[in-house]
């Protein structure tokens, strides 16, 4: 028998098979089943993209939110005077802009040029000094009363300064010869 040949065993086989199943019905209620299904996929697809589209709305309207809270947060910061130490002020501080006027109007614009320039404007001393606080002159206080000159390191009369360190000397190294005798003795 060749391989290109059916089996007739095989074939009877087969056959009887689908005699036997030919006549059979699907179980009750199969269509019905099948139609639920595509109804239940059909409104968890709507579902899905209702809930991207109110994740796109609410993202828009946080994005709105922050411009519109950024784009007036600069009248409510304190002005350079505030922030800046009275001494180093060397500027008046600049005009407010009243709310009634549009949001970039050259006027306003102007003012927050000058509020930059004053903030970033270098002291002549860094760190700017600063007065004493209460604090501070306390201590300082404190400290004049209680020290002794001589508790006080480098304050000596005697000393020029600092400590003085003696000068390390180390002696050369003397490395002697090997006699090749006493090696050979050794062997």
């Amino acid at each position: 028998m060749h391989d290109d040949e059916p089996d007739p065993f095989v074939n009877e086989l087969l056959e009887a098979s689908l005699k036997q199943y030919r006549g059979e019905e699907p179980r009750a209620g199969l269509e019905m089943r099948i139609l639920a299904g595509v109804r239940t996929q059909e409104r968890a697809a709507r579902l899905r993209w209702l809930g991207w589209a109110v994740a796109v709305c609410t993202g828009v309207l946080a994005v709105i939110a922050l411009t519109l809270h950024f784009a007036r947060a600069p009248q409510r910061q304190p002005t350079a005077s505030a922030l800046l130490p009275q001494a180093a002020t060397t500027q008046p501080a600049p005009p407010m802009v009243s709310r009634q006027q549009p949001l970039l109007s050259p006027r306003r614009l102007a003012s927050g040029v000058r509020r930059v320039a004053t903030l970033r404007s270098r002291p002549e001393q860094f760190p700017t000094p600063l007065p004493l606080t209460e604090q501070e002159k306390l201590l300082l206080a404190y400290f004049n009363k209680t020290a002794k000159p001589d508790s006080i390191p480098g304050t000596d009369e005697n000393s020029a300064g600092g400590l003085e360190i003696p000068r390390i000397t180390v002696a050369a190294l003397q490395i002697e010869p090997l006699d090749d005798s006493q090696s050979k003795q050794g062997k």
